[in-house]
């Protein structure tokens, strides 16, 4: 009963101080070294096991069960000693003469003891028990034992000598096993000559002590040494993420002044660009109306538009470029007038293809709406961008078809769809996946002949984008192309649709209203850009009054009546006072008419921030240079009569 109480006490003992490992969070040690220790340790409580069941099994006089125990004790005996030096070669993390030499050790001792149990069921060398359960040992325990005691006390020698010449974790480590190896060589010794005493599972149990003692706290302070590593890299990795955020930052605010440079410059470039241009194209517009000149210099004349209007495209796309690529292109959600939107589109489309002898037909069904909700001048752009290319690349006698359908309504919109139809010389099956990338031309002979720059199709589908739209094209090389834009716009309550622009004949141009003895004051700092105003002006008899700045402007406009002036346009960009200063101050001024006379912006600026600019001053339109006679006249008809 001894062996039993013994055994029953080093068994809980053993488990409540290594618990921690015996059983595993996740069922995964942290380490090799960590799981050979719960291996040895799961094999000395086999060892206990059978101790405590031999004290019990004596008691009752089971004699053929207690000989079954005792083989069982005697294997998780030798198991127990062969995982103990499996330990020590992965604790002591050495590959040496005697790390290789104790592993040997250990599986020579259970190969031996396994032999030993299989002879002694035929002879009994090892061991033997009575029918009254009294037990008498063979002379191959003490072969075994011995073998235990040499390999415990050789193991402790060297273990011991190496400790002496080292120092930290190394001396911790072969101290820990040659101080186990000792009480174990003790324990045994005692075992040898009292067979009958637990003293094996008491030095196991002092052992294991000792092992938990030096060998977990070890395990521990590793553990504690990988965490502070942890810590410190997840320190020096927050501190990179700290710097990489900073310098993140600071690229991103070089990058948004960088932004702003360019779109500054771009800004500064269009206004510096459009000036000249604006006399250029204005100047021509004024000797190609002169009588007195002959045929062959309105034919120089004809070729000098067509270059500067075709370099004022490239200009205009490029800012369109720049602006979309910035994310500074906006889409208004404004009420405007469909049909005058549609007018405004069909006078310059028919103007091109009459110069090249094109048929132009145009169609929109009736439940067209008079008014929607949205970007007029963005599906003006879109619209020109698709009709102008047709026109470009159709060749004289060919025809044009412009269809307008509204296919659908939902909630507070409507969708529409235009579709521009061309017999033109149309785009290989190969190109067209192509046709919306930038710069991309199918053959750039003959579309730098045309003058064509590669940007507008892009421009166009990113525009229909913004907008929430589709873009899609078919074409066949010789035979033409169909474009179809679907974009989906906001319905205007209580309105009814338009009652006339469904007609599939060529629309014509409305004639011009009457502005003839109207009084015009223009703001402009460029002397020739003023005198080509006044001269254009003068082309339907209104009289024109011209002011050098923003300042002399303010001054003309508070000097006289109100009513003296039908309208003012007005530069943005002229010294000592500004457009838009000026035309604050005139909304400003307290005359009768300060609230109410239309202001025109007149200006090279052609971004969206400048037309959101202009109308929070309180002008009533924005025009860009070059100014078309056709436009401005058309803005001056509808805020003025």
């Amino acid at each position: 009963m001894t062996y039993s109480i013994i055994g029953i006490l080093a068994a809980v003992i053993l488990v409540i101080i290594n618990r921690d490992v015996l059983w595993l969070k996740n069922g995964k040690a942290r380490t090799d070294t960590h799981n050979t220790y719960r291996l040895f340790l799961f094999g000395i409580m086999a060892y206990y096991i059978t101790d405590m069941l031999w004290g019990i099994l004596e008691d009752h006089k089971l004699a053929a069960v207690l000989y079954a125990d005792t083989v069982i004790h005697f294997t998780a005996m030798a198991l127990s000693v062969m995982l103990w030096t499996q330990y020590v070669v992965s604790y002591l993390e050495k590959d040496d003469f005697f790390t290789r030499m104790l592993s040997y050790a250990g599986k020579t001792i259970l190969s031996f003891e396994i032999v030993v149990i299989i002879i002694n069921f035929f002879t009994p060398i090892m061991f033997s028990v009575d029918a009254d359960c009294t037990y008498h040992a063979g002379s191959a325990r003490y072969v075994m034992l011995a073998l235990q005691i040499l390999m415990f006390v050789l193991t402790s020698a060297y273990t011991l000598f190496v400790s002496c010449k080292s120092s930290g974790k190394v001396k911790r480590c072969h101290l820990t096993i040659g101080l186990f190896g000792i009480i174990m060589a003790v324990m045994i010794s005692i075992q040898v000559f009292y067979p009958l005493l637990p003293m094996y599972a008491m030095g196991y149990m002092l052992g294991t002590c000792i092992l938990h003692s030096f060998v977990v706290e070890d395990e521990k302070e590793e553990y504690r040494s990988q965490l502070e590593q942890a810590l410190e890299r997840e320190h020096l990795q927050t501190q990179r993420l700290s710097i990489s955020q900073t310098e993140l930052q600071a690229a991103l605010a070089e990058a948004e002044r960088a932004n702003r440079s360019k779109t500054a410059f771009l800004s500064n470039m269009s206004h510096e660009i459009r000036t000249p241009m604006n006399a250029v194209i204005g100047l021509n517009d004024l000797a190609m109306n002169d009588p007195t000149a002959s045929e062959s210099i309105k034919g120089y004349l004809q070729k000098i538009q067509i270059s500067a209007k075709h370099l004022l495209g490239i200009i205009n796309d490029i800012l369109d470029m720049s602006r979309i690529e910035s994310g500074k292109m906006f889409i208004k959600d404004e009420e405007f007038s469909f049909s005058d939107c549609i007018e405004q589109i069909n006078t310059i489309i028919i103007g091109q293809c009459r110069e090249k002898d094109i048929a132009y037909s145009f169609h929109a069904e009736e439940k067209i709406a008079e008014k929607y909700i949205g970007d007029t001048m963005k599906l003006r752009q879109v619209l020109i961008n698709i009709l102008g290319n047709a026109v470009k690349f159709t060749p004289e006698g060919g025809k044009i078809e412009f269809d307008i359908n509204e296919i659908r309504r939902y909630d507070d919109n409507a969708v529409l769809q235009f579709i521009i139809k061309d017999n033109g010389i149309g785009m290989s099956e190969d190109y067209l996946p192509h046709i919306f990338d930038a710069f991309s031309q199918e053959d750039t002979s003959f579309y730098s002949k045309h003058g064509s720059t590669g940007i507008g199709m892009p421009i166009t589908k990113s525009i229909v984008e913004l907008m929430g739209g589709t873009i899609e094209v078919e074409s066949e090389k010789g035979k033409g192309t169909v474009f179809t834009v679907i974009i989906t716009l906001g319905t205007c309550k209580d309105q009814a649709d338009a009652s006339s622009l469904e007609s599939t004949q060529t629309p014509t141009k409305k004639d011009a209203a009457d502005l003839s003895g109207r009084r015009i004051l223009i703001a402009e700092d460029i002397p020739v850009n003023a005198e080509i105003m006044v001269m254009m002006l003068k082309t339907h008899n209104i009289e024109a009054d011209v002011a050098e700045n923003g300042r002399i402007a303010v001054e003309k406009y508070t000097e006289h009546p109100e009513g003296f002036y039908d309208a003012i346009l007005m530069d943005m960009r002229m010294p000592e006072m500004n457009g838009l200063e000026a035309a604050k101050c005139i909304r400003s001024g307290g005359k009768a008419d300060s609230e109410t006379i239309p202001i025109i912006a007149l200006t090279a600026n052609a971004f969206d921030e400048d037309v959101q600019n202009s109308m929070q001053a309180g002008l009533n339109a924005h025009l860009s240079k070059p100014i078309e006679p056709d436009v401005l006249f058309d803005t001056l008809e509808k805020l003025i009569l």
